[in-house]
């Protein structure tokens, strides 16, 4: 009796990592199996490469599935000791094989990937009242040159409650003058508006020209 759990909301699978964990591929899910209460319960646990994932706890004398432990109502000290066994596999699974993916948008995962190929800089979540937003920042100056934001389309000045991604760069101001344009290029969200500028991170701007502006921030971040 499969049960569907729901604990990897923001994470990503590290398929490397499953496989040095321990879980085997087996017609495309991956398998991966523990002994409970000193080989009392069998537990499998199949993760699927869009991310759900099943667990299954087998009785190991009756050869029976175990359902008591979900049932938090009715948990007694047993099934409690088999939930405590249960949940500490699922935390170790969750810590060691996914990684955070805070971002949906393809075009920021590219962007993202961008920068930590060619600059090798990564995201820094500063703001705890803010776990969706993140700063890029230079490594020799620790200046920021970039910023990954997640809003609402109306903070733009847009008339959408629609929740976007999007990333602010720096330029010098004759340059974001020119650039805005509210439609594709808009005055900083959060930001001074005169060096910086926002950019919708949903294909309104090609990728290569957001490149660009990322390598004109990079430069002038020294």
């Amino acid at each position: 009796m499969w049960e569907i759990i729901n604990f990897i909301k923001d994470k990503k699978i590290d398929l490397k990592k499953l496989e040095e964990f321990g879980f085997k591929l087996i017609n495309k899910s991956y398998y991966y199996y523990a002994s409970l209460l000193k080989n009392q319960f069998k537990m499998t646990i199949k993760i699927n490469l869009d991310n759900s994932i099943f667990t299954e706890i087998i009785d190991t004398e009756t050869n029976e599935p175990y359902v008591l432990h979900l049932l938090e109502t009715k948990r007694s000290g047993y099934s409690e000791k088999v939930y405590k066994e249960y949940s500490e596999v699922l935390e170790k699974i969750k810590k060691e094989c996914f990684e955070d993916e805070i971002f949906k948008a393809n075009y920021t995962k590219e962007v993202i990937n961008y920068i930590k190929n060619k600059y090798g800089d990564e995201l820094e979540f500063l703001w705890e009242k803010s776990p969706k937003n993140a700063v890029i920042r230079r490594k020799s100056s620790k200046k920021w040159y970039a910023v990954i934001l997640t809003v609402s389309k109306r903070k733009l000045n847009l008339d959408s409650d629609e929740i976007i991604e999007i990333i602010n760069l720096h330029n010098i101001a004759e340059e974001i003058e020119k650039l805005t344009d509210n439609k594709r290029y808009f005055p900083a969200y959060h930001m001074n508006k005169k060096h910086w500028c926002t950019i919708c991170l949903d294909g309104t701007v090609e990728l290569k020209e957001i490149y660009k502006l990322i390598d004109v921030s990079y430069e002038l971040a020294k």
